[in-house]
């Protein structure tokens, strides 16, 4: 049963994750009994459940596996709905993070008015799915104890509240920073970074620069009695705690800053007819591939996403900008696009398999994997701007899918001259017959298709 069992649940004593056969499976172990039980007869699981706030669930009663585990240990089994492409605290937006910080507060409020709390707060509790942040692990949920105090508080401050400040106060690139702090950022670290006007929060100063120095004074002593003097807290005061802290994430704000491609759309060299006739082409080769998975390369804030049509059962959104983004996420949100995924990627330093051993987060590249890629008006930031070869790109490409849309952007564009207007032209062989020729290793068969009204082609790349 090992051979299923997915690495990044191997912490959880619990249960485990396992996939077979494209289907998720989850065992509840007889050290979560008890907390199961009690989530299931609460009517916790129902409530949840009928708020689409926790991934759908069923008991099942045979086991899904040819051979049982060796140990006896598992008592039950959970077929679990598949989250069609799963995304990390480092790929979202402050949208995607403040909404799973509320999602998380909202179901420990649930949690405690049927006896029952969060024992972990992590992020990676939470996915997009279904155009909203949905909790997805089961068996984080252990009986209330009168007066004991949430033991999740500190990892919660760690995984939303801090990054949420320093994001909205600071810079939105701190974020990136959850590839190197697997377990959330350090409370000091976040604390000497944000504005010393924060000092002035009684929040701030409660939940971010008291609470790192109380964690500093106990670490640096090595003092064990800090879950002592946490002491004890009523029932009433937890909640206000977590109304509280709700308050408070509801409250950070993102005035959106100025980024380099955050107004794409509105400096952009075509003319009405051809940005139509592009429109156009990509909606009919999507049409004519009928892909289930697609995923669109420097997306910007899903323009041309939103326009493929609806046999895309999963269409993956990335770009590099967090402004676009973000933007691109609260449209999902709120049309409720549920097949439409937004993630922050650089594509020339994609997120890459992280954890122990690498394996507990799996890269960008090997999530993403796709019937078809979609890059369009991408070639010439990739090549021009970073230095990338053409094979390079093709290569990446060619790791996604066996097909790939590309758009080709040539060198007298205005778009390309702007790169250029800062450094030398050192791109003697960057042209539409060298690209072509370039991909042709990795994908045989190639169709063009110019776009009318400009100097620009799409290219149908397939293996």
């Amino acid at each position: 049963m090992s051979n299923f069992q997915n690495f990044g649940s191997f912490r959880d004593p619990a249960g485990l994750v396992f996939e077979k056969d494209g289907s998720i499976y989850r065992t509840v172990n007889q050290a979560g009994r008890e907390d199961y039980e009690l989530f299931v007869t609460s009517g916790l699981s129902e409530t949840l459940q009928k708020n689409g706030w926790i991934i759908p669930f069923r008991e099942i009663a045979v086991s899904p596996f040819d051979s049982k585990p060796a140990d006896g240990n598992v008592w039950k089994f959970l077929e679990v709905d598949r989250v069609p492409f799963i995304s990390y605290p480092y790929e979202w937006c402050f949208s995607q993070l403040r909404d799973s910080a509320i999602l998380t507060l909202k179901i420990q409020q649930a949690a405690l008015e049927h006896g029952m709390t969060l024992k972990d707060a992590s992020a990676y509790n939470v996915q997009m799915f279904r155009s909203r942040p949905i909790f997805i692990d089961i068996l984080s949920f252990e009986k209330y104890e009168e007066g004991r105090p949430w033991t999740a508080y500190r990892q919660f401050c760690m995984h939303f509240l801090g990054p949420l400040l320093l994001m909205s106060r600071k810079d939105l690139r701190f974020s990136a920073l959850f590839r190197d702090w697997i377990d959330g950022f350090p409370l000091d670290f976040v604390s000497k970074n944000l504005p010393w006007r924060s000092r002035f929060s009684p929040s701030c100063q409660i939940h971010i620069h008291a609470h790192a120095k109380m964690l500093r004074k106990y670490e640096s002593t090595r003092d064990q009695s800090l879950n002592k003097t946490a002491g004890s807290i009523s029932l009433d005061k937890l909640k206000l705690l977590i109304r509280n802290l709700l308050d408070m994430v509801q409250s950070i704000s993102l005035p959106y800053q100025a980024t380099e491609w955050g107004d794409y759309y509105n400096d952009t060299n075509y003319t009405q007819g051809a940005f139509g006739a592009k429109h156009k082409l990509v909606s009919e080769l999507c049409e004519q591939l009928q892909p289930k998975k697609l995923v669109d390369l420097g997306a910007n804030c899903g323009e041309f996403s939103r326009g493929l049509p609806s046999c895309i059962e999963t269409l993956i959104s990335a770009d590099i900008d967090p402004v676009a983004v973000d933007k691109n996420y609260v449209q999902v949100r709120k049309a409720r696009e549920k097949n439409l995924y937004p993630v922050l990627q650089d594509l020339t330093n994609p997120s890459p398999g992280i954890g122990f051993l690498n394996r507990e987060r799996k890269s960008f590249m090997e999530r993403a994997r796709c019937d078809v890629s979609l890059s369009l008006a991408l070639i010439h930031h990739l090549c021009i701007g970073n230095n990338l070869p053409f094979d390079y790109v093709a290569q990446m490409l060619s790791a996604l899918g066996d097909r790939a849309i590309l758009e080709f952007v040539p060198k007298q564009d205005s778009q390309v001259q702007r790169l250029l207007s800062s450094r030398e032209d050192i791109f003697p062989d960057y042209n539409l017959e060298s690209c072509i020729s370039a991909f042709k290793s990795y994908f045989p068969t190639v169709e063009t298709f110019p776009i009318s009204d400009s100097d620009r082609t799409l290219i149908l790349f397939s293996k």
